[in-house]
């Protein structure tokens, strides 16, 4: 009796809150007055398929209907949630406000100072890259991430045509270019993490990202050759320095993620490679790019203070380091997969 009393009681305080009577009540329930009459002198429970419509009509949520009390925490948690909603609309206000104010006084001044359009497409595309990264975010639900990073690539390879345009340059396609290759190596492995790919390719996310990266750079090689008119250099010496100084990423990506052995000897092997790249990569750039014979760095240990063996003896300790670090990791995983052989042999 003393839960029906409380449940009538709460019923009762909430009609009253919204300055509704009982027969008013009663009407948008399309039950009998006294059947409301009733709820809240404590004798019945209503019916289990009218608390949706109660709970409308007296503004409360199901929650609060069935615990008879007011549930001061999701109260909370909806102001807050309309706070921000308001919140979000102001900012949205607030900015559109600004970019039209902004074109608006900027399209009256380049007509009334030039009598024509120019500079006005620039402020325009600002505008539209501007509105990518504070308004953009809040109108989309879905998402969020990569539809702001798209629009904000795009905009910002408009605007940059615009200003090409502008200053009657050819430089565009360099630039496009540049922004594709920055913007994969930055933001590939994490579009690549929240798009859906074939089942096939979901393991292989690294080498896609990897493989993207290194197009986009060629990519980026054969704009600035076209640029200045240098198409021979794409291949020779541009292209082939470029296999070579991306042949330790790739040397990395393919070691950890593929070969099948203990993180020791992953670990041992990249090593290795490091120090091996660094005594040749001076040689080989150089046998690359001025065509003359490799040659390994000039190494004398004992002497630090000729100039012509510092760089090779800071080289050379470097790469022994590498070395160093790679065979203890070697015997680590060596003795690592014989005790668990030993172990499986005991079992």
């Amino acid at each position: 009796m003393e839960e029906k009393a409380a449940f009538g009681k709460f019923i009762a305080d909430k009609r009253r809150a919204k300055g509704l009577t009982q027969a008013q009540l009663a009407q948008q329930l399309y039950v009998t007055e006294s059947a409301v009459s009733k709820w809240e002198r404590g004798i019945s429970y209503p019916d289990i398929t009218l608390v949706t419509a109660i709970c409308s009509a007296l503004k409360i949520s199901e929650h609060e209907l069935i615990t008879a009390s007011d549930d001061v925490h999701q109260r909370q948690v909806e102001l807050q949630a309309e706070k921000y909603r308001r919140l979000q609309r102001g900012w949205l206000w607030t900015f559109n406000v600004i970019y039209g104010t902004a074109l608006a006084v900027c399209l009256i001044c380049n007509l009334a100072v030039s009598h024509a359009l120019t500079w006005f497409f620039i402020v325009a595309a600002s505008c539209i890259l501007a509105f990518s990264l504070t308004s953009l975010p809040l109108l989309v639900h879905k998402k969020k991430g990569l539809i702001t990073l798209g629009a904000f690539f795009l905009s910002l390879n408009l605007l940059l045509l615009v200003c090409c345009l502008y200053a009657s340059g050819r430089w565009f396609f360099v630039s496009l270019a540049s922004l594709a290759f920055a913007f994969s190596v930055v933001f590939a492995p994490f579009v690549l993490r929240d798009i859906v790919l074939p089942k096939a390719l979901c393991g292989h996310k690294a080498l896609l990202s990897l493989a993207a990266d290194t197009l986009l750079l060629f990519l980026l090689e054969l704009m600035v050759c076209a640029y200045r008119n240098e198409f021979s250099r794409f291949f020779y010496p541009d292209g082939v320095l470029t296999l070579y100084l991306l042949t330790l990423p790739w040397t990395f990506l393919l070691v950890i993620r593929y070969l099948k052995t203990s993180a020791q000897v992953r670990a041992s092997i990249c090593l290795a490679a490091v120090g091996l790249y660094i005594l040749a990569v001076n040689g080989m750039s150089a046998a690359i790019t001025d065509r003359v014979p490799f040659a390994w760095p000039a190494v004398n240990l004992g002497n630090w203070n000729d100039f012509r063996y510092l760089n090779g003896n800071v080289t050379a300790v470097i790469a022994i380091v590498c070395f160093a670090m790679a065979l203890l990791f070697a015997c680590g995983g060596i003795w690592a997969s014989a005790r668990d052989r030993s172990e499986t042999r005991a079992e």
